[in-house]
């Protein structure tokens, strides 16, 4: 094998590797971690309750990923082919919809279905219950995009609205839904991983906004 090959592979294996530890690292924080509402759970209730809530952390971490993704980082895709990035970013869509609908049903099954009050001190856990279906709504947009008859150019210009709304909405619904962030171990992770999606957005925004300066430019010399 060549040495470039190689290096390649070593690289996906690393990119793999490093995946698999932060979405661990996601599904346990809710257990070793725990917030108030498990001290009163016990039993299956307390198992399906702590799935929910590492199943949030777990969209989380695929949500900073998807953005990852669809970066355009040169270095990234000098290593991993561009068709391969799409369909990881297609397969990993799907996955964030099937599982923002499952995080909210496991935590409610632990409480017997029992919905919260109408009062404003409930507004974290009413966030993410929109959260949620506007998520499932934009995976569905783009799973059926031609069976619901919407063009590619207007899908591309909502999506690109709507998907960092509703990453922003799922990290503040994280923090002030769950005492798990009281403790420096998660609320670092949970910063680390905003800043990181912040990040990666105002990359692609900038790049995307230098693209257009230059083609204008370009239609200008013509």
């Amino acid at each position: 094998m060549k040495p470039k090959v190689f290096g390649k592979y070593m690289f996906r294996g690393a990119v793999l590797g490093m995946a698999v530890a932060a979405l661990g690292a996601a599904a346990w924080a809710p257990v070793l971690y725990e917030s108030q509402s498990l001290y009163y759970k016990f039993g299956l209730e307390k198992v399906m309750l702590q799935a929910g809530k590492s199943i949030g952390w777990v969209v989380l971490v695929l949500m900073v990923g998807q953005v990852l993704l669809v970066a355009r980082s040169v270095f990234l895709e000098r290593r991993i082919p561009l068709k391969l990035l799409m369909s990881l970013h297609r397969g990993c869509g799907t996955l964030i919809g099937i599982l923002v609908l499952v995080h909210p049903l496991l935590i409610l099954w632990a409480d017997g279905f029992s919905l919260f009050p109408l009062e404003r001190r409930y507004w974290p856990e009413f966030l993410g219950g929109f959260t949620a279906v506007f998520v499932a709504a934009i995976v569905a947009a783009s799973k059926f995009r031609t069976r619901l008859h919407i063009g590619y150019k207007s899908w591309q210009r909502l999506h690109r609205i709507c998907t960092p709304v509703a990453v922003i909405l799922a990290f503040v619904h994280a923090w002030f839904v769950s005492e798990t962030f009281h403790h420096m171990v998660p609320r670092t992770g949970l910063f680390i991983a905003a800043g990181a999606a912040l990040a990666l957005f105002a990359g692609i925004y900038i790049r995307r906004h230098a693209g257009r300066a230059k083609a204008g430019k370009h239609g200008e010399e013509k």
